[in-house]
């Protein structure tokens, strides 16, 4: 009896596989095309990034096509502002007389660039040199003093030179800036009369603005201190810094100025300054010096360019 080999199964054609699976592709393909999903609107998708060659992150903030002309404006190392949840106040400047100068100047799309800092002089006391310290662009002026008063920056010598100590108007008028970012208030606290130090105030503006009248001047808001601070002192309190930041901002309607409202970027729902910013519920740690300058490079009045 003849045994029969066992038959082996032929190997199947590669002309003949690409026969039976190119229906199925094509399928495909079209249900694609005429079928709406996900992967032709995600903006992360790849098609999204052939057709665009931008890279974006998920959280990355949109920029505004009028603001990306500035050359301070910079898309690199975008990060999202500490304050991006609170409603935007005000708006860029497209000239003083059309800016609205009684609303905090509004935030921007994009961070600042360290560049525009390079012709910023910051003026202020203990705080400001907290800035300075920790976190500020170390490429912009300083002038600063513990204890530094509406008064008394037209007559302390504080700022060194070559030739010797001089005041900080002095200062100002050896180097005129092209911007001014003021802080100034928490040590007049305990003043009899607020009509004086908001006079006092002005005077500083109007002193700077003789030296250089076209100089872009930004009255920053008094930051707060904390609630166990704020409780237990009469005069370093949330109610007196409140009282003052409505002046300031008065003046800064009267003498048409940028105001800025930088408490709002330390402060909790009542208006207190959070309890880990301080260790002394006044002078901020560098986590929060961090965020007052983050807010900064976020907030400015900038023309809109056409």
């Amino acid at each position: 009896m003849k045994h029969r080999l066992p038959r082996t199964k032929r190997p199947l054609h590669l002309m003949s596989f690409c026969l039976l699976v190119m229906p199925f592709f094509f399928l495909a393909a079209l249900a694609a095309i005429i079928l709406p999903g996900p992967v032709w609107k995600t903006e992360n998708s790849i098609l999204h990034y052939l057709a665009t060659g931008l890279q974006l992150e998920e959280k990355r903030i949109s920029p505004s096509p009028a603001l990306l002309s500035p050359a301070h404006l910079s898309l690199k190392n975008v990060e999202a502002s500490p304050c991006d949840d609170l409603p935007d106040e005000g708006g860029l400047s497209t000239g003083e007389d059309k800016y609205d100068f009684g609303k905090s100047v509004a935030a921007l799309d994009v961070a600042l660039s360290d560049d525009y800092f390079e012709d910023v002089v910051f003026i202020g006391d203990s705080r400001t040199e907290g800035l300075q310290l920790y976190s500020g662009p170390q490429n912009a002026t300083y002038y600063h003093s513990k204890g530094l008063k509406v008064d008394t920056i037209f007559s302390s010598r504080v700022v060194r030179t070559n030739s010797g100590m001089i005041t900080i108007m002095e200062a100002i008028e050896q180097n005129p800036p092209a911007k001014v970012y003021i802080m100034l208030g928490i040590n007049e606290l305990g003043w009899a009369y607020s009509d004086l130090f908001i006079r006092k105030y002005t005077d500083i503006i109007r002193a700077i603005r003789k030296i250089e009248p076209g100089a872009q001047i930004y009255v920053q808001s008094i930051l707060p201190v904390t609630q166990k601070r704020s409780q237990s002192d009469k005069i370093y309190n949330n109610e007196n810094i409140g009282r003052y930041n409505q002046l300031i901002q008065q003046m800064a309607i009267d003498e048409g100025l940028y105001y800025l409202n930088v408490a709002e970027c330390v402060s909790d729902e009542e208006g207190n300054l959070y309890d880990d910013a301080s260790t002394d519920g006044i002078h901020l740690n560098k986590t929060y010096c961090d965020r007052w300058f983050n807010y900064l490079k976020y907030h400015a009045a900038l023309p809109v360019q056409e």
